[in-house]
Parts: C-alpha cells; sequence; structure tokens
C-alpha cells in the first residue's frame, strides 16, 4: 500500500475510529512511540502506553479499552502471554474488545504458545502502518457482524448463540467457520449431543478439519466415555499432529483409564511441541509423581514455578511442591549430586519465606517441609531441631495451624520415626469431618506410601509385572512379584491386596495352606490403616471377609 492509499484509509477511518481507545504495550519507548503514531494516523482517538505487564493490568483496570496492542517482551515481569492470561482470569477485558500480540520472537515454543494462547490476533515485528490497518479494519468489521453474539456469549446465553450462529450459518455470512466452531462450545455447554455430532460429521463429510474433530473429542471427555475420547483423540492427533488441545484431551483420558504411563508419553510429546503453558506443565508433574519419575517430575515441577512466577497463578503450594519433589529425588542421588538437589530444595524454601514474609502459616510449611529435607537426608539433629522449631511457631501461632499444617505436622512426625504421633494427628484431623477430598487423599497417599518418588516408581513397575503374571493365571509368579513390591512400599494397600487375591486364588477351594494364611493376614495388618474414605476400603472389606471364611 502507498502512502497515498494509507492517507486515504485513514482519513476515512478517522470519524468510525475516533471514539475508539487503545493500549500499547512494549518495554521499548521508541516502539511504544512508533506504534502510538501508526494508531494515531489511523484514526484511534484515544491512546494509553505501558511498558511493563503490571502497567497492563493496572490500566485495564481502569479503563475498559477497545484495543490492545501487547508485545510478548515486557522486561522482567509478565510476559504478554501471562498479561493475557491474566486479564481473562481476573474479567478486566470487555467483550467487545481486542488482545492483539506483536512480537519479533521466531522460536517455536513461543510462537506455539503465543498461538494456543488465542489472542484475537497476532502481529509480527517488523510491520507496516498498512498491515496495522488493514489488521484492525477486519478486527472491528468483525465486531460489527458478530456484536449480539459476542453479547450473547458473555452473558452465558448459549441458546441465543445457538440461535445467531446458526442464522449466520444460514446466510452464508463471512463469518461461518467461526460461528461454526462457536457452535461446538454452545453446545458443549448446552449438553446437546446429537447437534454437536450432526455439525461435526457434516462437516467432516466433506474434509478433515481439526475443529470439528476436536469437538467430538470434547464431547466424548464430558460425557466420561473415555474409551470414545481416547479413539477420537488419536486420530486427531495422527491427523493434525499440531493440534495442542488433542494432547492434553488424550492424556486426561488416559489418565482417566488409569493408564498413567501412557498419559505421560502423551504430555511429553505436548511439551514438546508447547511448553509454555503452566497447566500442562503442573499435570506433568502430577502424572510423573503417579509413575514414579522423579526426573521428569522434578523439571515439570520447575517449569511450572518459572511460568507462574509474579503471576495471578503463583502460590507457596508451587514453592513446597518443588522442594519435597527435589528432597525425595535426592534419596535417588549420591555425594555432591545428592548435597547439590537437597539444597535446591532448601533454597526454594528460603524463596518462599522471603515472598511470604509476613505469613506465620508459612514459616510453619518451610520449617516442617526442612525437617522432612534433612530426614531424607539423614541428618537427625537438623531434622529434629527444625520439627521443634515447627512445632513452637505453631504454639506461638495457633491461628495459623490450619488443616493443611497438621497434614504437614503429620509427614514431619512419621518421617521423623514418630509414627504413632502422626497416625494420632491425622486420626484426629478425621473425626472433625472437616476435610476437602484432596485433604483427604494426602494423608492416605501418604501412609499408603511413605517412601520416594522413585522407589514408587520401582513397586508400580514391579506391581504391573504382577498383574500380567495374575492375568496368565500364573499365581506363584504373582505372589513373587508382589512380594518384592511389598517389600520396597510395605504399606501400600493396593499391593497387599493384590498379594492377598493371588494367594486365594493360588489356594482355591484348598483353604488348609496354614503359611499363605498367615502371609494374607499380615498383608491386611499392613493395609490396616486405610479408613471408610479410602479408595481401596470397600476391597478390604471384601477380602478380610474372604480371609476369614477360609480359616
Amino acid at each position: 500500500m502507498n502512502k497515498d492509499a494509507i492517507k486515504k484509509t485513514s482519513a476515512q477511518a478517522f470519524t468510525s475510529y475516533a471514539n475508539y481507545s487503545a493500549l500499547v504495550a512494549d518495554e521499548f519507548e521508541n516502539s511504544r512511540k512508533s506504534v502510538k503514531q501508526m494508531l494515531t494516523t489511523i484514526g484511534i482517538g484515544q491512546i494509553d502506553q505501558t511498558a511493563t505487564g503490571k502497567g497492563v493490568i493496572d490500566a485495564c483496570r481502569a479503563k475498559k479499552y477497545d484495543l490492545i496492542l501487547c508485545d510478548f517482551r515486557l522486561g522482567t515481569g509478565k510476559n504478554g502471554l501471562q498479561v493475557l492470561d491474566e486479564l481473562r482470569q481476573l474479567d478486566l477485558i470487555k467483550p467487545s474488545a481486542f488482545f492483539v500480540i506483536i512480537s519479533a520472537e521466531t522460536s517455536r515454543d513461543i510462537v506455539f504458545g503465543i498461538l494456543e494462547s488465542s489472542p484475537d490476533d497476532y502481529l509480527g515485528k517488523p510491520f507496516t502502518e498498512g498491515v496495522l490497518s488493514k489488521r484492525i479494519e477486519r478486527l472491528f468489521a468483525q465486531n460489527v457482524e458478530l456484536e449480539d453474539i459476542k453479547k450473547a456469549i458473555s452473558n452465558k446465553q448459549y441458546e441465543t448463540v445457538v440461535t445467531l450462529c446458526s442464522a449466520h450459518i444460514q446466510h452464508e455470512g463471512r463469518y461461518s467457520p467461526w460461528c461454526k466452531r462457536t457452535l461446538i462450545d454452545a453446545y458443549l455447554e448446552l449438553k446437546s449431543w446429537e447437534k454437536l455430532t450432526e455439525l461435526c460429521e457434516e462437516t467432516l463429510a466433506v474434509r478433515d478439519i481439526d475443529w470439528a474433530l476436536l469437538g467430538l473429542v470434547r464431547m466424548h471427555v464430558v460425557k466420561e466415555d473415555w474409551n470414545k475420547a481416547i479413539k477420537s483423540a488419536q486420530t486427531l492427533v495422527q491427523k493434525f499432529p499440531q493440534c495442542i488441545q488433542a494432547y492434553d484431551l488424550l492424556a486426561l483420558s488416559f489418565e482417566k483409564k488409569g493408564m498413567h504411563t501412557q498419559a505421560q508419553e502423551v504430555l511429553e510429546s505436548a511439551l514438546k511441541i508447547s511448553p509454555l503453558r503452566h497447566e500442562r506443565q503442573q499435570k506433568m508433574v502430577d502424572i510423573s509423581l503417579e509413575n514414579g519419575d522423579s526426573q521428569s517430575a522434578v523439571k515439570a515441577s520447575q517449569q511450572t514455578l518459572k511460568l507462574v512466577t509474579n503471576t495471578i497463578n503463583e502460590s507457596p503450594e508451587q514453592y513446597f511442591q518443588l522442594a519435597e519433589i527435589l528432597s525425595e529425588a535426592a534419596t535417588e542421588l549420591t555425594g555432591s549430586d545428592k548435597k547439590r538437589m537437597a539444597a535446591e530444595a532448601l533454597a526454594a524454601l528460603t524463596k518462599v519465606s522471603k515472598k511470604y514474609t509476613n505469613d506465620h502459616e508459612i514459616r510453619i510449611k518451610k520449617a516442617l517441609s526442612e525437617s522432612r529435607i534433612y530426614a531424607r537426608q539423614g541428618q537427625t539433629k537438623l531434622r529434629d531441631d527444625t520439627l521443634a522449631s515447627a512445632k513452637k511457631l505453631i504454639e506461638q501461632s495457633p491461628e495459623a495451624n490450619t488443616i493443611d499444617v497438621r497434614i504437614q505436622l503429620g509427614k514431619s512426625l512419621y518421617l521423623a520415626g514418630r509414627e504413632e504421633e502422626a497416625k494420632q494427628e491425622w486420626k484426629e484431623l478425621a473425626a472433625n469431618n472437616t476435610l476437602t477430598s484432596d485433604q483427604s487423599k494426602a494423608m492416605s497417599d501418604f501412609l499408603d506410601e511413605p517412601i520416594p518418588i522413585g522407589a514408587r516408581g520401582k513397586a508400580k513397575a514391579i506391581n504391573g509385572s504382577g498383574l500380567a503374571a495374575y492375568a496368565q493365571n500364573d499365581f506363584d509368579q504373582a505372589i513373587e512379584l508382589f512380594e518384592e513390591a511389598i517389600k520396597i512400599s510395605p504399606h501400600h494397600p493396593g499391593l497387599n491386596m493384590n498379594y492377598i487375591q493371588a494367594a486365594l486364588k493360588k489356594m482355591g477351594k484348598k483353604t488348609t495352606d496354614g503359611f499363605l494364611l498367615a502371609e494374607c493376614k499380615q498383608a491386611l495388618t499392613r493395609a490396616g490403616h486405610i479408613t471408610s474414605t479410602h479408595k481401596q476400603y470397600s476391597r478390604y472389606i471384601k477380602l478380610k471377609k474372604l480371609i476369614s471364611k477360609s480359616e
């Protein structure tokens, strides 16, 4: 576009854009001035500037902008993606506004991160006034035609969304593809499975399109039909290997089916494509811990903390989680590597205490976490000193003795060799009936396997081999493998009950094997810490009755 054409376009737009407001965010003053000059020439009436992510958040609290042009790099604070995420969480962008990411970045990770965050547009640096003018014209033209639909979406009026989108599609409007994708969201909210399926299948009958395949996957996930979700997600990944949401849904479906190894493999593939989502990194932490993969858990936990630092998603628990994972992973190492990782765990605790200086609960949790780190390192004096310090802090600030603190206290007592005190602490907690499901799970998971991450992984792998032998009716081999796993994780209910089932199968109707019966009773005793809220409790009671009948 030549200069005369730009001037003509700008003159025509001046009146229509005069009442619009824009915010330009860039760490470099010259860049901000350049973009502001372009917007002024295009005709935007009100233009503000800021150099930081915090500046964007503060500006959007004070004013509802029509257009936000935000560079990916914003100095040492939040980057553009974190700003967009925070604005959405805080509901600081009006439905008709547009958020445009500007970036000179070319790295695969950042480009995919930007695309996955779904800004309204993406401008690569450098760009001309003509390019910016066309983008703005296109964005605001979309608003004119889709204003009513966007308002309905904002108000969660999904029946209205369906009506308006369907009408636009029927009249072959220029935004029909956008309306079809929006219909998928509306049908999911309304649980209109037949209409959603019809729309996707009609689209796919013409040609394969990622959003149509994804719509079917999302439907199966919402319906918790995990087998269909896995099958359709695998098809989507095969046909559209860059569709990152498909990996997340496939991993979730595997997880729900208890196929944690497969879930981790899928997440590893997803993180290779787009590693900048803290939610995905945190899911990798959870799955790695489930699989006993300490090194993957460490890496993902470090990345999670890095991605949320100085954002609305940062919390003390992320620091404590990293410290705990590092501490457990250190037990698998030797020499200087072991000391280095333990030091990193302590450093994470130092950071969290500095960030939340006046929070008494954080101070208590820090001391309790330190005691567990020293316990795993075999430093008994430091273990006992920090545990005593934590208990003194609890006495000084009884209001900070929350349920979470008491759970952490139980863990520290247990690792300090004071198992009965730990169990008593948790028994009193459970009796109050005020625990959330996550808190109950935290206690039962620890009592099930109070061993390091890597050891849990080894026990799980051996258990898997035992289950395979059991499925082949090789009960002697199964018993041998379950015994091996129990040596690593003696209190795990699942392992002990697997042993009992294999032993009962071996005995069959002949219940005169006194040795096996005695071993089954020992297995019941080892799993005796579980309560009625434990996921294995009904199985435990059933096996207990079977053993009683066999006596």
